[in-house]
């Protein structure tokens, strides 16, 4: 049994996995849709819906949960159902995404819808996917988006990658320097992504918070 003073997202997570490994689903997958899972299960414990954080309908979370952990589809009935429409920077990211996801299969379909919501958020997009590490999602990109991991070869901080590319597709400019290595925000686009996983973070700040 899980500790109950675990807050609800750590909580999702661990069950979420725990499901998921009984199917016999790949771990790894497991592990960063139970952490994009987590951390907007996290989010919507003080507004919204698990499906507007996580960027999925509810037609498309009964469905990854179906693919993922079978088991697991009693634990949505927690969590009200409505999402919101993708604005249209997200959905030129969603496209983006698909455009370079490895097999276009089932798993990257979804995958394309969360990672592109939650680049909308605010902080590192590692911290953003609740992973707990940049290095976590460098690997979930070479897994499932690998052309856009090659494209991404001097390390760009992901968000700022995301954009240059969807503005070079506009052929649009994004800034003014020739080149990186002579512009003075060198550390907006490539400095360190340190910094605590968020769901770490809600187990510090509030440990008796909603339980499933």
């Amino acid at each position: 049994m899980l500790p109950p003073e675990l807050p609800v997202g750590e909580r999702l997570h661990a069950r979420l996995t725990w499901h998921g490994m009984a199917a016999g689903s790949d771990a790894f997958a497991l592990h960063v849709v139970g952490s994009i899972l987590g951390i907007a299960a996290q989010e919507c414990a003080e507004a919204g819906t698990l499906h507007e954080a996580a960027g999925l309908d509810p037609v498309e979370m009964r469905a990854l949960f179906t693919l993922l952990f079978p088991d697991a589809l009693p634990l949505l009935r927690a969590f009200a159902e409505g999402a919101a429409a993708p604005s249209a920077d997200e959905a030129a990211l969603r496209d983006l995404l698909w455009m370079h996801a490895g097999e276009g299969s089932p798993l990257e379909h979804f995958l394309v819808r969360m990672v592109a919501r939650r680049s909308m958020r605010p902080n590192h997009l590692w911290q953003d996917l609740g992973l707990g590490s940049r290095r976590e999602l460098g690997a979930l990109m070479q897994r499932y988006f690998p052309r856009l991991a090659r494209k991404n070869s001097s390390d760009m901080k992901w968000k700022k990658f995301f954009y240059r590319m969807l503005c070079s597709a506009a052929e649009f400019r994004l800034c003014t320097a020739p080149v990186c290595s002579e512009c003075d925000d060198f550390d907006a686009c490539f400095g360190g992504e340190d910094g605590e996983s968020l769901l770490a973070r809600a187990r510090r700040a509030a440990p008796m918070e909603m339980r499933l």
